[in-house]
């Protein structure tokens, strides 16, 4: 490396011109005391990277190295300066309330590792560890997901139809892949998930925004013009207003969509955890036309860093996927979906359910039991379901200024201005507050804080 390094330095600033004759290796390596290999390693790097090349009966000959040119970069306008004193410091969280992350205690570690330990085995025995996966992801996992969604979501479709992608945005991702064209629209919940909306401007998708109350998507304000290639929709659990789609409704979404010839991307994301009834089927179970393409994740059940998701294609849209992404391998990791596989096989995946169902329910049981003595002046809005709640306001007040008085008081709350894209529409007396990352025995002192720190409104 002494050698090699040295000789490239010479040449790069002109020491060593172009077309001159290297010194031979056997001279160089007596001149130096050292083994001719060592020379012979030196100098082939250095061909290899292009600086030199042998001649047949001369040696090796220094070639032409272009100079580069300096240019020293325009400092960027309007930068970002950090502050040089640090006389207003950022108050501490205390309680972040968000439903992007769990406390670590639900993830089931104890049985990911032994599962993962049987995996390991599993596919070096298959030789499938060292080998690219088919673009559709494990049919193991495929057949053993078909079997739990046909039973706990009503699904009806094949493994065939099943891709396992990275995550809600991949499935998105795909979808903006098979279903763009020129002057498309997509048309969106408002409010809806914000991360679904990042995906469609990404992919220079059109959306448009129809209105949701409290029995879900209006169907009624959906338009029937001849640009529109689906509509994306959360139906079972509605984000974030929590509504569900009413039956009625769901069969006249499916009927405007057969008639104007429209999929349906229905995002099931969290509608496992139900605490007081059963999880609602799923519109896909009722979908008679092949118009519903269903999106899931694992996200919320076992953790988002997992990165796992799955999307069902109906048979018209899988044709166009397996022609179009003919040649793609997938991007998710082998030995979790096989984890995942086995601990759909083994019940162990539906008793996890049942478990973050129970403590879920405990932790919004107790956030509303704290906050029942100001409830003539807040509304928690949740019809116990997922990992969130709305907190309405009956006073006039500004998102802005609760969320800046929380955080003083070392409590983390969350706008639901991101969900609107009409943001004068968001109503300003409302917060979103997830449930997911707090320890129920800290509600109490939470509630406390946020109670302290929103005194003038209470």
């Amino acid at each position: 490396m002494q050698i090699y390094t040295q000789i490239k330095n010479e040449i790069l600033n002109g020491t060593i011109g172009e077309g001159q004759i290297l010194a031979g290796s056997r001279g160089l390596a007596g001149i130096l005391g050292v083994s001719r290999n060592t020379v012979d390693g030196a100098y082939s790097q250095l061909m290899a990277e292009g600086y030199i090349t042998p001649q047949k009966g001369v040696g090796y000959i220094v070639m032409k190295v272009p100079e580069l040119t300096i240019c020293r970069r325009k400092p960027v306008q309007n930068a970002i300066i950090p502050p040089v004193s640090d006389t207003k410091k950022e108050p501490s969280v205390v309680y972040d309330l968000t439903n992007g992350s769990q406390t670590s205690d639900l993830f089931p570690k104890r049985i990911w590792k032994r599962y993962t330990l049987e995996c390991m085995d599993l596919l070096e025995n298959e030789a499938k560890i060292s080998s690219y996966q088919d673009k559709q992801g494990e049919l193991y996992l495929r057949e053993k997901l078909l079997a739990y969604l046909e039973r706990i979501r009503g699904i009806h479709c094949d493994a065939n139809q099943i891709i396992i992608t990275c995550g809600i945005q991949q499935s998105l991702d795909y979808l903006c892949k098979l279903l763009y064209s020129a002057n498309k629209t997509i048309l969106m919940e408002e409010p809806g998930f914000n991360k679904a909306v990042a995906v469609f401007h990404n992919s220079n998708i059109n959306i448009q925004t129809v209105p949701v109350d409290k029995n879900g998507i209006v169907v009624s304000k959906l338009p029937h013009t001849a640009n529109v290639c689906a509509v994306y929709a959360t139906p079972s659990h509605q984000f974030p207003t929590g509504a569900t789609l009413s039956i009625s409704r769901r069969y006249e979404l499916l009927e405007w969509a057969q008639k104007n010839d429209v999929f349906i991307i229905e995002d099931d994301f969290d509608s496992e955890q139900r605490y007081y009834s059963k999880p609602i089927p799923s519109l896909q179970s009722i979908d008679k036309n092949n118009c519903v393409i269903y999106l899931g994740t694992f996200s919320k059940a076992l953790s988002p860093s997992i990165r796992m998701g799955y999307m069902i294609l109906p048979p018209l849209l899988l044709q166009n996927y397996l022609k179009k992404f003919e040649i793609y391998n997938s991007t998710v990791p082998l030995l979790n979906q096989y984890v995942i596989a086995r601990l759909i096989e083994t019940g162990e995946y539906d008793r996890h359910v049942r478990r973050l169902n129970h403590i879920f329910r405990k932790r919004l049981e107790q956030f509303s039991a704290e906050l029942a003595d100001v409830k003539g002046n807040v509304e928690l809005s949740s019809n116990g379901t997922g990992q969130y709640f709305l907190l309405k306001f009956s006073h006039k007040v500004e998102q802005n200024e609760l969320i800046k008085k929380a955080l003083e008081h070392g409590v983390k709350v969350y706008s639901t201005m991101q969900f609107w894209q009409e943001k004068a529409a968001c109503p300003p007396n409302t917060l979103f507050l997830g449930f997911s990352k707090i320890q129920l025995e800290d509600i109490p002192d939470c509630v406390k804080r946020l109670k302290a720190a929103w005194a003038e409104w209470l």
